[in-house]
C-alpha cells in the first residue's frame, strides 16, 4: 500500500509539472485512452440498392484500438455481414497520429483521394471518437464514410454511414462490449 501511495504522489506531481511546464509528447494525454482495447459487438447494416431496394443484414464486429507512439493510436476493425445465409467479411486498419489541433488525428497514409482509403482523419469530442474517410472510386463519385464510436456506461455505441455523393448507400447501428484480456 505504501508503494501505491508513493506512486500516486509521483503521478500527481508529474501531472502538476506537466500542466505547469508542458508535457513531453510521449506523456501527453491524447483523449483516446478511454477507447483503447478490444470491443466485440453486433448490429444491423442497412444497404440501399440502385433500385431503392433495402437490404438489412446482421453484422458481427470486432474493433481493436491500441496506442501508437506519442499520442497516436491504431484502429483495426473486422466485420462479418450475414444475409440470406451468405457471409461477407471486411477489415481495415488505420494508424492515426496527433495533429496540432487538440483532439484531431490524421491517418498515416498518403491521403490519396483516389485510393481505397483516400483521406482519413479522426476526432475525439467528449465521449465520441469519429473517424471520417473521403475517397473517389470514380471521377464522378465521392465516397464519404463516417464511423462513430460513443462510450456509454455499458460499452460502446457504434454508428456508421456511407454516402455516395449525396445519397446514403449504407448505414449501421450496433453496440460493442470491451473484452477483458
Amino acid at each position: 500500500m505504501k508503494q501505491f501511495k508513493s506512486g500516486l504522489r509521483l503521478a500527481s506531481a508529474l501531472a502538476v509539472a506537466a500542466s505547469m511546464f508542458g508535457a513531453p509528447a510521449a506523456w501527453a494525454f491524447s483523449g483516446v485512452e478511454p477507447f483503447l482495447g478490444q470491443w466485440l459487438g453486433e448490429g444491423v447494416t442497412k444497404s440501399s440498392g440502385a433500385m431503392e431496394n433495402v437490404d438489412f443484414r446482421g453484422t458481427d464486429l470486432d474493433v481493436q484500438i491500441y496506442p501508437k507512439g506519442a499520442g497516436g493510436f491504431i484502429v483495426s476493425q473486422r466485420e462479418v455481414l450475414w444475409s440470406a445465409g451468405e457471409e461477407v467479411q471486411n477489415s481495415m486498419t488505420l494508424v492515426f497520429e496527433p495533429t496540432v489541433q487538440p483532439g484531431v488525428f490524421e491517418a498515416q497514409s498518403d491521403c490519396n483521394p483516389v485510393s481505397r482509403v483516400g483521406c482519413a482523419w479522426a476526432r475525439i469530442a467528449g465521449d465520441t471518437l469519429t473517424i471520417t474517410m473521403l475517397s473517389f472510386q470514380r471521377a464522378d463519385e465521392a465516397n464519404y464514410r463516417v464511423y462513430k464510436r460513443t462510450l456509454t456506461d455499458d460499452g460502446l455505441e457504434l454508428a456508421y454511414s456511407h454516402m455516395v455523393d449525396d445519397t446514403v448507400a449504407e448505414s449501421f447501428e450496433g453496440f460493442a462490449v470491451r473484452q477483458i484480456n
